[in-house]
């Protein structure tokens, strides 16, 4: 990590992988579900998706709505990109269970952010900026597990195999079914 970033709290710039994922359909899969099974539904996911992201060593940033922000550490993005793959199988339990189908959106990229406590009061919280938290977020919608250029170099040649760069921004799309 490098310097800290003058303000108020304690705010360090620093390379992370950064992950993007959400539930693609949610939206529409969720309609005919009751106001106590969405909520059901959502408390299950973030349930899911933290103990999977915590599992590999990565920080939940935040959950908003059927989306959840993490990351890992510079030197993570293998690991990263096997969270997002793995996101699938939590989305297909919660599919089983309430009768609903939707799939798994994510996004994978490296780069410089500053992370540390934003915001005042009881409201003030952990969380990530940065050009590089935009590009995830930017990197594509909808199904599937996407990774930028600089994940896609950190993985083992082994690993490089199932994914086809799209352009531009050079983004890899993982071949088949996540």
């Amino acid at each position: 990590m490098s310097g800290a970033v003058q303000g108020r709290a304690a705010r360090v710039e620093c390379r992370r992988v950064i992950m993007v994922a959400d539930l693609a359909g949610f939206s529409r899969a969720v309609g005919p579900l009751s106001t106590v099974e969405l909520a059901e539904l959502v408390h299950r996911f973030y349930g899911g998706a933290a103990a999977l992201v915590e599992s590999r060593g990565g920080r939940v940033v935040k959950f908003v709505g059927d989306g959840c922000l993490a990351v890992f550490g510079e030197d993570a993005a293998p690991v990263a990109v096997g969270c997002a793959l793995d996101f699938a199988g939590i989305a297909h339990e919660l599919c089983g269970e309430f009768g609903v189908a939707f799939d798994v959106g994510a996004n994978v990229h490296l780069a410089t952010i500053v992370e540390g406590s934003f915001g005042a009061g009881a409201s003030a919280a952990f969380d990530v900026m940065g050009a590089g938290v935009l590009h995830a977020f930017r990197m594509g919608a909808g199904p599937g597990v996407r990774i930028s250029e600089p994940v896609y170099r950190k993985l083992p040649n082994d690993q490089r195999r199932a994914w086809r760069k799209h352009l531009p921004p050079a983004t890899y799309v993982r071949e088949g079914k996540a």
